[in-house]
């Protein structure tokens, strides 16, 4: 194939695509409008059912009027024939044959209608269940886009969640170091003044009992109980850390 060719291909598959995916995207809207048609049409059927129906019951009314008519006449005819009156009995078999012929023709008539009748009546039920069954899964149909568009929605949805908490538990990681950065610095900044100004090393020499002096408890309590008359004055013990 030619280049020219495979490019005309090319072309042509993506209008058909893009024809198919303009036909997806509208396919609950013609759905809707396939089953409008649908019951549109079922309607047009029971109308002319309803006309059916209603000429045979035409047909059939006349059937029994004739056949009253023709019973009726029958009875007259009879009486006629035997009063000796052929004549009026002549005429009545001439009215009889008449009605029997209405009866035939309205017969066969009837014969005709009643058949199609019940195959229209067969088809709009079977037309009526269609349309029903139609129904009953478009609205699965929709009922299951909603859904996934909803799952669709919360995926996306959590996947920013997860994006947005990964980033915060980014950012509370850096803040507690940038914290620990600090207060390291903090810390050696109070040494570094403590050196300066000689106060760490006072606290050295309290901690190794070299110079100062303390008194305990025991040796106050011991002072205060002495009795205010005595002589002998009250000494205070040396400073710790000297020699006697």
């Amino acid at each position: 194939m030619s280049t020219w060719g495979k490019i005309f291909t090319a072309i042509r598959g993506g209008i058909n695509e893009a024809a198919e995916a303009a036909a997806d995207s509208q396919s609950m809207r013609i759905l809707d409008q396939e089953i409008r048609d649908a019951e549109q049409s079922l309607r047009r059927a029971r109308s002319d059912l309803a006309g059916i129906m209603a000429s045979n019951k035409s047909v059939m009314r006349r059937l029994e009027e004739n056949r009253a008519k023709e019973a009726k006449d029958t009875d007259s005819a009879r009486a006629a024939i035997s009063a000796g009156r052929t004549d009026l009995a002549q005429g009545l078999a001439q009215r009889i044959a008449n009605s029997r012929a209405e009866v035939q023709r309205d017969q066969e008539e009837l014969d005709r209608l009643l058949p199609r009748q019940q195959q229209m009546l067969r088809t709009i039920q079977e037309t009526e269940s269609r349309i029903a069954q139609m129904k009953r899964e478009v609205e699965n149909v929709k009922a299951n886009e909603s859904l996934l568009r909803a799952q669709s929605a919360i995926a996306h949805n959590q996947s920013g969640i997860n994006t947005r908490l990964g980033s915060a538990v980014e950012s509370l990681e850096r803040i507690k170091k940038r914290q620990e950065i600090t207060a390291g610095r903090i810390e050696a900044g109070a040494e570094l003044a403590a050196l300066e100004n000689g106060s760490d090393l006072d606290r050295q020499l309290r901690e190794a009992g070299i110079g100062g002096s303390s008194e305990s408890a025991d040796d106050i309590l011991a002072q205060l109980m002495a009795p205010k008359h005595s002589a002998e004055p009250v000494l205070l013990p040396p400073p710790a850390g000297t020699k006697n």
